[in-house]
């Protein structure tokens, strides 16, 4: 595999360049930024997620020259094992230090699309009867669930096709601090990119060191700042959403704990912002007990976590299947990379869409627990996919119409 180093404005540039190509694979992260280019090797099928790891590190011993190669394979992973796992090792890859929101030119109005039609799937009235039945549900201690998360989708037509290149431009410029990822869903004849800018790492390795920053409990983020202040606040002192948030934190430090000595758990969370929203944020961090562990065994240990699934899992997971009336795909699952040492980012796929040349496809879920209203759920998911849908050109009102 061949490894370059390069200036970012390059990288955008020939990631831009080479769009259609079936292996371009782009991963920006606050610390890094990726480009693949090529095919070395690839794993692609369903798979349970405790033999990921060992799959994947058969596959990078396979295109190793010398004992000493640490070639790197990228990759998405479903939110549930129903779905295929798309792994590739690139015979190309191109680094570059975080891409500065500056050096991102975007043509104004170049991103603006025009939707032809709109489709919510669940309707609002029936998502909303879903978080009431899963808030009754977590209430009643018969059910043994403490926490679900549900999701809702919108299907958005255009007038014309989607520009890719801007549309990734622009999460870039308006999410720095995320992780801004783009990557083709399936193999020849498939024309749908995963595109997206998550807020929220699973867990990195960088040699020994263990990182985890999970994310639960939101409000939305306004341009008045005295306001945002007020909203933190707000969320520092609800038990509801304290409640949200300690459940994730518990079940991430339960799934580390086994893998790593000197595992260090902020006793209360902070707050952090993103273009559209405001987060209890947690960054637990530790050290790596046995360096054989890769950061992809640490991932298919944590994933899914509370804060796209629920708890228990496997209650939450069963009422999740029950409920949602669509495949959640790769949305809530993992986008990443993972070299032959074991280091590698692992991000939840969350803030994304499933882009075709005419159609989007938009995706956002909320963590319901006992006194979860309704109407409020259904406002934070549709105020969670406005960093899509304005991303895209696409305006929202405060009563989530889409303005046409």
């Amino acid at each position: 595999m061949l490894r370059n180093s390069m200036g970012s404005s390059t990288t955008l540039t020939e990631f831009l360049n080479a769009h259609s190509d079936d292996a371009s694979f782009f991963f920006s992260s606050p610390t890094v930024t990726l480009l693949t280019q090529g095919i070395a090797a690839e794993f692609s099928q369903k798979i349970r997620f405790s033999e990921l790891d060992s799959c994947i590190s058969q596959l990078l011993e396979s295109v190793k020259e010398d004992e000493s190669d640490n070639p790197i394979a990228v990759g998405i992973i479903p939110f549930s094992e129903h779905n295929p796992v798309h792994f590739t090792v690139p015979e190309r890859l191109c680094t570059t230090s975080p891409i500065r929101p500056d050096k991102v030119a975007t043509v104004d109005g170049s991103n603006q699309c025009v939707p032809t039609s709109i489709k919510p799937i669940p309707a609002p009235e029936e998502y909303m009867r879903s978080v009431a039945q899963a808030a009754n549900a977590c209430s009643r201690k018969e059910f043994d669930l403490e926490k679900v998360v549900l999701s809702r989708t919108m299907q958005v037509d255009t007038e014309q096709e989607i520009d890719r290149a801007q549309f990734l431009k622009t999460l870039l410029k308006q999410n720095p601090g995320g992780y801004t990822f783009s990557t083709r869903l399936g193999g020849e004849g498939c024309d749908t990119y995963l595109m997206g800018s998550s807020p929220e790492l699973l867990v990195s390795r960088k040699g020994p060191h263990v990182c985890s920053n999970p994310l639960a409990g939101s409000r939305r983020r306004s341009d008045n700042e005295t306001m945002n202040q007020q909203q933190g606040e707000l969320m520092m002192e609800s038990s509801k959403d304290l409640h949200e948030h300690a459940v994730v934190v518990d079940a991430v430090e339960k799934a580390l704990q086994p893998w790593c000595h000197n595992l260090y758990v902020p006793m209360v969370p902070s707050v952090i912002e993103t273009k559209a929203m405001l987060h209890l944020s947690t960054r637990i961090e530790g050290t790596i007990s046995d360096s054989a562990t890769s950061v992809l065994k640490l991932a298919s240990a944590l994933h899914p976590t509370p804060a796209v699934c629920g708890y228990p899992t496997a209650q939450a997971y069963d009422f999740i299947e029950k409920v949602e009336p669509f495949d959640r795909g790769y949305f809530t699952g993992l986008v990443g990379w993972v070299d032959a040492r074991g280091n590698g980012e692992w991000v939840v796929v969350i803030r994304c869409a499933e882009v075709e040349k005419k159609r989007l496809r938009v995706y956002a879920g909320a963590g319901i627990v006992s006194g979860s209203e309704p109407q409020s759920e259904l406002e934070e998911t549709g105020n969670k996919m406005r960093t899509v849908l304005n991303a895209i050109g696409i305006e929202v009102q405060d009563n989530m119409e889409v303005v046409v």
